[in-house]
């Protein structure tokens, strides 16, 4: 290794607060930084800039940026570059206007960030996301030569363009199996890529209090019996299935009380699914029995304070974050059996598997453990020490930092072949 610690540039899009973002917050917190040094490239404004801000990370907003405008004849010739190469490649047609697209959009942010990569002399890119979303930082990263890790923590396929571009990353790390074998399925070798699953701090949780004082917020009762859904208010979170699992355990019994813990993004299909939850609410007549929380900071807490912790998706999760956050806490989490959750959950020993969109079977979960206490607190136990051996952010930041090492120690000064004929044919 240099003495000096090699320059890191973290490519984080959403600007919404996610798993994304916290498990990146999570891994430059504990990075040692004798060996790296992080600088944070947000696409947009973010809640998190002040967290890194506060760690003392050097960080960048691409919209404070001005960008510079491509001309009209340089999309084209780009485009006609690229729509050539496409074909020699055999991998089936796009036509130029298509690729013209591409270069419209691609390719004046991949000038602005090769800049900043050139100027901060940055040894490496970490793509903080999926292939699919991170094309812009991508390309620059190819065009300036550094070596390129792209973090995917989505189910996102992409296309022959991506393909192309997949070819200049030295390495993938997959938030799950589930992802992994989905980039292997869209043919990433087996080789360039390794699952690390998300960091957790676990001692956040651990050491949370069960809180009256939050029940007391929450307006639940010392003698209820508190199930949180943690996530924000979208279709695929399958909070629709919770609500209709809770009327039917309200039907036996009354006690029961769940917490929506979340918000909805603020788009046409996210509000309008968030009022089709209230009047489910109202339909089913649990008014009183469903409490909206809106977005939570205090996830460690609420997680305490709940007695079950039920994550609801309906289409596959590509890791699961809530899921391990209620283990942490103690709590038997039940969860639906697809993507990243099967690398999480032991059916009836950490917790509870149902399949996704089964409302009737989620209901004769939360029943098991609401009947069977000792059950449920024996699940919790267990669901906690595995959380603690298992997802540490320690652990995590360890491997990490031995992609980085492998990746640094092994790239060569110059251009490989490969990486030659597509910058040529750019």
């Amino acid at each position: 290794m240099n003495s000096s610690p090699y320059r890191i540039l973290y490519v984080e899009r959403p600007a919404h607060v996610g798993g994304s973002v916290i498990s990146l917050y999570e891994l430059v917190k504990r990075l040692d930084k004798s060996l790296f040094e992080p600088i944070i490239l947000f696409h947009g404004p973010n809640p998190y800039r002040q967290k890194f801000w506060d760690l003392g990370v050097e960080t960048i907003t691409l919209s404070d940026q001005v960008p510079k405008a491509v001309t009209g004849e340089r999309i084209r010739d780009i485009a006609a570059n690229l729509d050539r190469y496409h074909q020699r490649l055999g991998n089936g047609y796009r036509t130029a206007k298509q690729w013209y697209l591409v270069a419209k959009k691609d390719f004046p942010l991949a000038r602005r960030v090769a800049g900043f990569i050139r100027a901060k002399n940055i040894a490496l890119v970490h793509h903080n996301g999926c292939l699919a979303r991170n094309r812009d930082t991508i390309l620059a990263g190819l065009q300036t030569n550094v070596a390129q890790v792209v973090h995917v923590r989505t189910l996102h396929a992409f296309g022959q363009w991506e393909k192309l571009l997949a070819r200049s990353v030295d390495f993938f790390v997959y938030i799950s199996r589930a992802v992994e074998q989905f980039y292997q399925d869209l043919g990433i070798p087996p080789y360039l890529g390794k699952v690390v699953h998300n960091p957790f701090d676990v001692s956040a949780y651990s050491t949370a209090n069960h809180s009256v004082r939050l029940r007391q917020e929450l307006g639940v009762d010392k003698d209820d019996f508190l199930i949180s859904n943690v996530g924000r208010i979208d279709w695929w979170k399958g909070q629709d299935d919770f609500i209709e699992a809770l009327a039917k355990v309200a039907d036996s019994k009354p006690q029961v009380k769940g917490a929506i813990i979340g918000s909805p993004e603020p788009t046409v299909e996210s509000q309008l699914y968030y009022k089709k939850l209230q009047h489910l609410v109202a339909a089913l007549q649990l008014e009183g029995k469903v409490i909206f929380t809106g977005f939570r900071s205090d996830i460690p807490a609420l997680m305490a304070a709940s007695n079950v912790v039920v994550h609801s998706a309906s289409a596959p999760e590509p890791f699961g974050r809530v899921i391990v956050e209620g283990m942490a806490a103690g709590r038997p989490v039940i969860a639906t059996a697809a993507g990243g959750v099967l690398d999480i959950i032991q059916p009836s020993v950490n917790g509870l598997l149902v399949p996704p969109r089964a409302p009737g079977q989620m209901a004769e979960a939360i029943l098991r453990l609401m009947n069977n206490p000792q059950e449920a607190r024996a699940m919790g136990q267990c669901a906690q020490q595995y959380v603690q051996e298992n997802f540490s952010a320690e652990r995590h930041v360890k491997k990490i930092e031995g992609i980085y090492n492998r990746i640094v120690s092994q790239r060569k000064s110059y251009l490989s072949l490969e990486k030659k004929s597509i910058l040529e044919s750019l």
